[in-house]
């Protein structure tokens, strides 16, 4: 099995790059030099070029408080690329793979959502991947949709100029103190893990909808005061609500993923520790 994999260094690209040790499928890896996906022409001539049997698409606009002010883009770059990368794989008369978000479902639950769940965003960036969702099926029946929740990875995240528990650490050895959302839960998940769940899910030709995301869940201060135990550190860390923290994203209270479909992946505890220990080994 031949796959072109988008996004190849971003934090999930490159974990499925590093972790997908498989002599039956070989990958080729391709970044936004070589084709970005807002244009079609160079999605469908790289497409044609590398004749995969797959299509794994991990590129995205998810920097949330610009997606707000910049909707155009976060749309243009979501769900117009999502359609580029599909239609050209189904031309190729090959499957294609898109990674989704949490972030479109509203957090109303208190139970974990699972795949067939009504979907409603409260953002600009859920409302366009949910249209992504959409025309992605539509362009490609050959399709599977891939829900994941709370991404960080060694690649960072180039979005965002890191992840979560960069972040964190960040902030902590500069003597700054914090405050972190208690009422935001979810389950932080190491794209390590999501790289070695999906392998099977490819390789077994798996279509329609499938949640990949960490077992258990926790808020974000959890998960902070998580990182920072596990780091020996102990920063000044002040719980806070989703309204006194403020800002221009509306953002689901609870947005845990189940699925109906595979198991969860190991518990979200299990990848900030293999996190930490792979970074510290690097």
């Amino acid at each position: 099995m031949k796959v072109l994999l988008l996004g190849a260094n971003g934090q999930l690209g490159s974990d499925i790059r590093r972790l997908w040790d498989d002599a039956t499928i070989e990958i080729g890896g391709a970044t936004r030099a070589d084709a970005d996906v807002t244009d079609a022409d160079a999605v469908r001539a790289l497409v044609a070029r590398e004749r995969p049997d797959v299509v794994i698409n991990t590129t995205a606009f998810h920097n949330l408080p610009v997606a707000e002010s910049d909707p155009e883009t976060c749309f243009r770059v979501n769900v117009v690329g999502g359609w580029h990368v599909a239609r050209a794989a189904a031309d190729a008369s090959a499957a294609v793979v898109q990674v989704s978000t949490d972030y479109v479902f509203d957090g109303e639950r208190r139970e974990p959502y699972v795949e067939d769940n009504a979907r409603r965003a409260l953002n600009v960036y859920g409302a366009a991947k949910i249209a992504t969702e959409d025309v992605v099926r539509q362009a490609n029946p050959r399709c599977l949709v891939v829900r994941v929740s709370g991404l960080y990875g060694l690649a960072g995240s180039a979005g965002k100029g890191g992840n979560f528990v960069e972040t964190m650490l960040r902030l902590a050895r500069e003597g700054q103190p914090l405050r972190v959302v208690s009422d935001q839960v979810t389950a932080p998940t190491n794209t390590a893990a999501i790289a070695e769940g999906l392998l099977p899910l490819v390789r077994d030709e798996m279509r329609g909808v499938v949640h990949l995301a960490a077992d258990g869940e926790c808020s974000w201060h959890e998960f902070a005061a998580a990182v920072f135990e596990s780091s020996g550190l102990a920063p000044q860390l002040e719980a806070v609500t989703t309204d006194e923290f403020g800002g221009p994203v509306r953002r689901p209270l609870y947005s845990v993923l189940g699925s109906e479909r595979v198991a969860r992946l190991g518990h979200w505890r299990e990848g900030l520790e293999r996190y930490l220990r792979e970074r510290e080994e690097r």
